[in-house]
């Protein structure tokens, strides 16, 4: 029996080393320089970063935005192998039935549109991103000095969103924040010696590529009801056919640590999450939920038929009715002394 079980290990553990040199084999590796520290700028098309890097953006204001600062402006951090104009369905939305709200969302460092192509798909440390949701955010809000900050965080933009909340200053937080189909955890998704490969071969390959059907099997989640929007990605210019390691390894421990994150948070809170969502079930939506303090005002909708990309689903109309509500619920609530 010992001896039919150790050999076991043993073979899992070859089959790790073997899958990892494949991952490694037929993968790409990337280099680039970092940039220098920058004086951060917001110009009308992109914006420049605390190192100097420059990051497209876009914005959508309402009518009277020209006259007086919006009550509320939502800055957007879209999802992996996303851009910024995920969210003009949201914003067209709220643009057409309120007046009070603007929506920003930049392009996020690493990802499809970012100016640098060397570096799609691939982040050295995911502190940039932190730091790149603060330093936009500061930006906005000199532009709307009187308006109230929401972070609204899709996907992999929910694990930002979360886990900058923790890394920044009171001071540099947001006033409250919407998590749309929030990544909790990837182990029961994927096989555990899968799992046990990728993390083994980014100790020694960080910046070595692979596909994300590489690890699911070649399985292609369905994201939407008519799965339109997955199949049109792929044919997008932002669209990322491979990630690095180091990249994959981080989204995987941030998913892990989202409840830890969530007991940190102090302001008003929503979460969005589709029954049918592929990437994170609904009990594990439920247990994160639980993390946030009782004191915190926290929202959570479910929508039993939606999947993971709830702003192009066939709900779309409905779940920003209910954001819009949440707006409303709280927006008295936000003292505006920042």
């Amino acid at each position: 029996m010992n001896y039919f079980l150790k050999r076991g290990v043993k073979l899992q553990f070859f089959a790790t080393f073997a899958w990892a040199l494949l991952l490694s084999s037929c993968a790409t590796t990337i280099s680039y320089a970092p940039a220098g520290g920058g004086d951060p700028q917001l110009k009308k098309d992109h914006y420049i970063s605390y190192d100097n890097e420059e990051f497209g953006y876009r914005k959508w204001l309402p009518q009277s935005a020209g006259k007086k600062d919006p009550a509320l402006v939502i800055i957007g951090v879209h999802g992996i192998s996303g851009h910024s104009g995920d969210y003009k369905n949201l914003a067209d939305y709220l643009i057409k039935k309120r007046h009070d709200v603007a929506l920003y969302a930049a392009e996020t460092r690493g990802q499809g549109m970012d100016t640098r192509r060397q570096r799609r798909g691939d982040i050295r440390r995911v502190e940039q991103w932190y730091n790149d949701l603060d330093t936009f955010t500061g930006l906005v809000r000199e532009k709307h000095p009187k308006s109230k900050i929401i972070w609204f965080g899709e996907s992999m933009g929910s694990l930002i969103v979360m886990h900058a909340y923790h890394y920044l200053a009171q001071e540099r937080r947001p006033f409250a924040m919407a998590i749309s189909s929030p990544i909790i955890e990837v182990d029961s998704e994927l096989p555990p010696w899968k799992l046990a490969a990728a993390k083994c071969a980014a100790l020694f390959f960080p910046v070595a590529r692979i596909s994300l059907e590489s690890l699911s099997d070649g399985r292609r989640p369905v994201v939407t009801e008519d799965d339109n929007h997955e199949q049109q990605a792929a044919k997008n210019e932002w669209y990322i056919q491979r990630y690095t390691l180091r990249l994959l390894v981080k989204l995987g421990d941030l998913a892990q640590s989202m409840d830890a994150a969530a007991s940190t948070v102090s302001c008003p809170v929503l979460v969005l999450h589709g029954g049918k969502d592929v990437f994170t079930q609904q009990d594990k939506v439920n247990d994160f939920c639980r993390n946030f303090d009782s004191l915190v005002s926290s929202t959570h909708h479910y929508y039993p038929g939606s999947y993971h990309l709830l702003m192009y689903d066939h709900q779309k109309e409905r779940i920003f009715a209910d954001i819009s509500s949440w707006l409303n619920q709280h927006l008295d609530s936000f003292d505006g002394s920042k």
